[in-house]
């Protein structure tokens, strides 16, 4: 009985894939858990890999991003030889700005996923600066009646995602999950938040990168409500920003600069707003912020002061242990943590 519980198990939440990988601008990080059912997980690899001198990857919505696959490969091919590490499963995290996520709720009841994705893709098409048939859509219900289901929904530009997939699988990787940064630190993070608040609170997730800062809202401690990414145009960039969405939502921000402090709050208080009017919000308990920027001082201050509850820091050792081996200071386990969250994910 307990092996058929077990096959059961393995079948409806398959097994995390243990290994992840984050791709950044100038270099790409490592994270492997050993992950058991029922325990913490605990991380005993980590690697940080900058690219070599001067090469850096420009991440577009719109077009590929590795413009030379034959060095990324050997790059890469390096790195995983002197981690020790051979091909398997791998969970693939790319920046929040590649991707848009909403909740999208449908009108009647579906009749199986093939119908749910063309209505979602008929949807999105106005709300996309690329071709909606040439789009990479995830999604995964997450309530609402049956005659009004509603959807977590996620969207990349086909050719983008599909580049870093040939590029791994040309390494001997299967790639059985790809999130974006703060879809990854959620998930990691969504067992400290279910000890931490009231199974009814929800709770913000400000994910503070170096190049951009995503909000994302969590309610009643399950999913994402709403996500919002404000970018930095790179210079040259023709990449036009989206439109408001059609089911009403903040139309997503954008910045021409390196963002400051008063970007963050300028886009803070609408987001706040919506929450408190167009989405009823009551029940907010808690912000939790994680800060790849040194030079903006004080996050948690400025957070406590616009949300009026408490702010705390992504701390990495809350949500996973790790090895003894391993030495970590705080700002590289602040850098890990989205590369950990998919190797703690599910993975096909």
């Amino acid at each position: 009985m307990a092996f058929r519980e077990s096959v059961e198990r393995w079948l409806r939440e398959p097994e995390p894939p243990g290994l992840g990988i984050e791709f950044r601008a100038d270099e790409v990080v490592l994270a492997r858990l050993n992950v058991k059912y029922g325990g913490q997980p605990n991380l005993d690899l980590c690697v940080r890999a900058p690219f070599p001198s001067g090469e850096r990857l420009e991440f577009s919505t719109l077009s590929p991003n590795l413009k030379d696959l034959s060095a990324m490969r050997r790059h890469l091919s390096t790195v995983f030889r002197q981690a020790g590490i051979s091909g398997q499963r791998i969970a693939l995290t790319l920046p929040d700005s590649l991707a848009r996520i909403w909740l999208q709720h449908l009108s009647g009841a579906p009749r199986g996923k093939a119908e749910v994705e063309e209505l979602l893709r008929f949807k999105l098409k106005k709300t996309l600066p690329f071709d909606v048939e040439e789009a990479r859509l995830s999604f995964e219900r997450v309530g609402g009646p049956p005659s009004t289901p509603t959807f977590l929904t996620g969207i990349m530009q086909e050719q983008v995602v599909s580049q870093y997939e040939e590029l791994l699988e040309g390494l001997g990787f299967h790639v059985g999950a790809i999130e974006t940064c703060s879809m990854s630190l959620i998930k990691l993070w969504s067992a400290v938040a279910r000890k931490d608040l009231p199974a009814e609170a929800d709770y913000f997730f400000v994910n503070i990168e170096e190049d951009y800062f995503t909000m994302s809202l969590v309610r009643k401690g399950e999913v994402p409500a709403l996500v919002r990414t404000l970018r930095q145009r790179t210079p040259g960039s023709e990449e036009p920003p989206p439109p408001p969405d059609e089911d009403g939502g903040l139309p997503e921000p954008r910045s021409d600069g390196r963002y400051t402090t008063d970007d963050l709050l300028r886009e803070l208080l609408p987001t706040l707003i919506y929450y408190r009017e167009k989405l009823n919000g009551t029940a907010l308990a808690r912000v939790y912020y994680r800060s790849l920027r040194d030079d903006l001082h004080d996050i948690g201050g400025v957070l406590e002061a616009q949300f009026k509850v408490p702010a705390e820091p992504f701390d990495l050792t809350r949500a996973v242990s790790i090895g003894r081996s391993l030495q970590m200071d705080e700002p590289l386990a602040d850098l890990v943590g989205a590369a950990a969250g998919a190797a703690a994910g599910r993975a096909a």
